[in-house]
């Protein structure tokens, strides 16, 4: 979810929160509302604040389902520009040529590749799960050279850093016989 997103979202969560709770309180008997909502609704700029309250309501509701919906835009790198025209290539493209890159270093059993991007290149994020017995910061070490060689090399792309996160160290899961 977008950061953009969130602010309304709590306010819509908000809204739903309190008309929720007077809800449960009329079904309890806790509030009369049908002497106070004729006292409201006696004055027209009281009327008017209410329609304009609900057709915002309305507008966001109608908001948050699209914005559910809503396929998020697939993030693309450009390679290269030439008179011919754009070269461009899609993050899920670059994320499996940097699974096959890493799945080359000796004892790394799984990549995960978060891609982010600034103003100096391509910033990848691996969160990896190695074998036991690997010597975790030479295993790091290797796995950050061979991707920015590997997508340099292959895709053209300009990386700023690759960043390594083990996320766990896992034992080689064959069956055993007895």
């Amino acid at each position: 979810m977008r950061q953009q997103n969130l602010f309304f979202f709590i306010i819509f969560a908000l809204i739903i929160l309190f008309l929720s709770g007077c809800t449960i309180a009329v079904a309890l008997g806790l509030l009369q509302p049908q002497e106070h909502i004729d006292m409201f609704l006696s004055e027209v700029g009281n009327r008017w604040g209410l329609a304009t309250g609900s057709a915002f309501l309305v507008i966001l509701s109608l908001w948050s389902l699209l914005a559910v919906f809503r396929r998020p835009r697939e993030r693309e790198v450009i390679i290269r520009e030439s008179g011919l025209g754009r070269i461009q290539i899609s993050a899920a493209a670059l994320e499996n040529l940097i699974r096959r890159a890493a799945r080359d270093v000796r004892d790394v059993r799984e990549v995960k590749p978060v891609l982010r991007f600034d103003q100096d290149g391509l910033v990848i994020l691996l969160h990896m799960s190695v074998n036991p017995e690997a010597n975790l910061p030479q295993v790091s070490q290797d796995v950050q050279g061979i991707v920015q060689e590997y997508l340099e090399k292959k895709a053209g792309v300009q990386v700023s850093k690759v960043q390594v996160i083990i996320q766990s160290v896992a034992s080689d899961t064959r069956p055993r016989v007895e």
